[in-house]
């Protein structure tokens, strides 16, 4: 691996889409939390990588950060996304200075390969939020976790599950 010598260099290296996996592999051990995160988003980014950065608690917003890349990649290996899953409940809670958690649970939601199981123990949770709920039924897919927020206990997460099941219904097939 190319030394690197100030922060801006592990970024550029960790960001580039031609460093190779074997690289991405060492920058994920950088002592920076923005490189780990732009390490998650590089679509060169090994499963076994990924899985190893999930954060072992989602609290700080560099974790929430680095879960939200996590959940969006597209090779991010079922058992990672199923430790997110148990680990986003606390900051889906509409509190302060958790944005980033709620993009990473609304990522993780709308992800085709996130466990059903580890979505409903989610969205299920007295934890989470009833706008986290509302925002993952107007923006997933997954039919799945639709016909389960159409039984959601709140009125407003309903409809807005039964209003985009209605949605997807009347789509064009791709």
């Amino acid at each position: 691996m190319p030394p690197y010598h100030t922060p801006k260099e592990y970024l550029d290296a960790a960001r580039s889409p031609e460093t190779t996996p074997e690289e991405l592999r060492h920058l994920a051990m950088s002592p920076y939390d923005f490189v780990a995160v732009a390490v998650a988003q590089n679509p060169n980014t090994e499963p076994d990588v990924l899985t190893a950065l999930v954060p072992a608690t989602v609290t700080s917003w560099n974790d929430q950060a680095l879960a939200a890349a996590i959940a969006q990649h597209p090779h991010t290996p079922v058992e990672a996304l199923k430790m997110l899953a148990e680990r986003l409940t606390p900051v889906l809670d509409n509190g302060r200075n958790h944005q980033m958690g709620f993009k990473a649970g609304v990522a993780l939601c709308c992800n085709p390969h996130t466990p059903f199981q580890g979505i409903a123990t989610l969205l299920c949770s007295d934890r989470v939020a009833m706008q986290f709920r509302k925002v993952v039924a107007r923006e997933t897919r997954r039919r799945d976790v639709l016909e389960l927020l159409v039984r959601d206990r709140s009125e407003t997460v309903r409809r807005s599950a039964q209003k985009r099941i209605e949605t997807l219904d009347t789509e064009p097939e791709h």
